[in-house]
This record gives C-alpha cells, sequence and structure tokens, in this order.
C-alpha cells in the first residue's frame, strides 16, 4: 500500500471514529450544513421545545432547558465558526458565517447573564 494509500485510510479511521459532537465542533461537515441543518433548523427545533418548559412553573426544568440549550449553541457555533475557517470557497461566505457567530455569542452571554441575574 503506498503512503498516500495508507494517509488517506488514516483519515478515514479518523473520521469514523469521531463522535458526531466532536465532528460538529471541528467543522467536518462543511460550512453550508452545519449552518443551515444545525444553526438554522436545529436552533428552531430548539426554540419550539424550550416553549413547553418555559410555559410550565417549575424553575428546574426552566433552568435544564436553558443550559442544554446554551450547551448546544456553543457546540454549534463553535462548529460554525471552524467550518468557516476551513471553507475554501467565496471569501465573503466564510466572514459572514464568522460576524454571524460573534453576533451570536455576544447575545448568548448576555442571555446567560440575564438568566442568571434574575
Amino acid at each position: 500500500m503506498s503512503n498516500t494509500s495508507a494517509q488517506i485510510s488514516s483519515n478515514t479511521n479518523e473520521q469514523t471514529a469521531k463522535s458526531f459532537i466532536k465532528q460538529l465542533i471541528d467543522g467536518d461537515f462543511g460550512l453550508a450544513k452545519t449552518y443551515w441543518l444545525y444553526f438554522i433548523l436545529g436552533g428552531m427545533a430548539i426554540n419550539l421545545l424550550l416553549f413547553f418548559p418555559m410555559s410550565s412553573s417549575s424553575l428546574g426544568l426552566i433552568v435544564v432547558s436553558m443550559l442544554a440549550a446554551i450547551a448546544y449553541y456553543i457546540v454549534v457555533l463553535t462548529g460554525i465558526w471552524n467550518s468557516a475557517s476551513r471553507y475554501t470557497g467565496s471569501k465573503i461566505w466564510s466572514v459572514l458565517a464568522k460576524i454571524i457567530v460573534g453576533a451570536n455569542a455576544v447575545f448568548l452571554v448576555f442571555a446567560v447573564i440575564l438568566m442568571f441575574s434574575e
């Protein structure tokens, strides 16, 4: 087996050995998929799922739900940033993605501060 074939095989094995979350954080799914599928559609699903705990009177359920959503957004925003860094297409998409990540990171920090200040 040639060195190139061994290297490709090694990279393929490494990809399959990575967990889904690790692949998402590393930006392995590509910028478009990470942004549209996991940030936009996944974010919509998370927001819909948060509606039910928010309408309950259980503070514990609300806090756990919010922390899970925050963890999800941290993973996805990190994945978008890393995907944008690896993106080889038009530079504008990479820059816009990083601007969106930055804006959402600031929003997330303020949401956490507001959530725990009350």
